[in-house]
């Protein structure tokens, strides 16, 4: 699944290998295990949200989960796992960058529909809220972070950039400015527009980003 991630063009780890027939230490046969290669300069969450991470660095993780899971869903990728424990994040052109880890409970298809995509980020606001509170229970959480905010705030995040990436927009005779400030936005957020579509009604014109191809080093 990784192989076919990085053929999409999405940000994630490189697979390096398979390891077969693998025991526990009384014997058992355990099932096959993923190698990937090691993401240089990467780090896990659980050594980005301490007790030292600044709030306005906070926000630029949640931003990078954000972004990382809506190019999955335009990819047409269904994680079922989101979480911060399967995400690797690192600095990225002044800002940071999340890598999807463990893709095993993964789907691929040629479009998600409105309710798996519910259904993902709906897992993730789970999965990230149980994180952090296990996190701010041993301590090791910045008090200034509320973990069922701070997933909540990933998903509202989410839905922003997912709009701000597929809603059409609507052009009138000299509101051409509409357009350019939204592809102006998308390149800022990381895409490059590659094509859009135009719908016409009532003297209005419909624009909508149908081609969005990732672009990592953005500023």
């Amino acid at each position: 699944m990784l192989t076919k991630l990085q053929e999409l063009d999405v940000p994630c780890v490189e697979p390096a290998g398979i390891v077969q027939n693998r025991t526990d230490d009384t014997g058992n046969l355990l099932g096959a295990a993923l190698l990937t290669r090691h993401l240089t300069f990467s780090l896990p969450y659980r050594a980005l949200f301490s007790t030292t991470l600044r709030p306005q660095v906070a926000e630029r993780f949640l931003d990078a989960l954000a972004l990382l899971l809506v190019r999955l869903h335009l990819s047409g990728f269904l994680w079922g796992d989101c979480s911060l424990s399967n995400t690797l994040f690192r600095r990225d052109a002044g800002s940071f960058a999340a890598y999807l880890v463990d893709a095993e409970t993964g789907e691929l298809h040629e479009k998600l529909t409105d309710g798996q995509r519910t259904h993902d980020i709906e897992n993730a606001r789970i999965n990230i809220a149980g994180e952090l509170l296990d996190l701010e229970a041993g301590g090791l959480l910045h008090p200034s972070i509320d973990p069922i905010e701070t997933a909540n705030s990933i998903i509202n995040k989410y839905q922003s950039l997912w709009r701000e990436v597929t809603e059409p927009v609507v052009v009138t005779p000299g509101e051409r400015f509409k357009l350019y400030s939204r592809i102006s936005r998308l390149n800022e957020l990381g895409f490059d527009v590659a094509e859009m579509k135009a719908e016409s009604n009532d003297g209005q014109v419909y624009l909508r980003p149908v081609v969005l191809e990732p672009n990592f080093y953005a500023k």
